[in-house]
């Protein structure tokens, strides 16, 4: 999966690609939060809760 970093809630720029691999899960935590992918060069955390104001990108990935 590509590295396509994440979009700022505040200024809406986008920064991290390249580095930073952020994609939402088609499972919400709540109502506000949900639940993501975060992988970078050393680390890979599978369920991660963040908010949903936090622009992520979304993949299709088949189980």
């Amino acid at each position: 999966m590509p590295a396509a970093g994440r979009r700022d809630y505040q200024t809406g720029a986008v920064g991290n690609q390249g580095t930073n691999g952020q994609f939402w899960s088609s499972t919400p935590y709540s109502e506000s939060n949900g639940l993501m992918l975060y992988f970078n060069s050393n680390n890979v955390n599978p369920v991660y809760n963040d908010q949903f104001s936090f622009g992520r990108a979304v993949r299709c990935v088949a189980r």
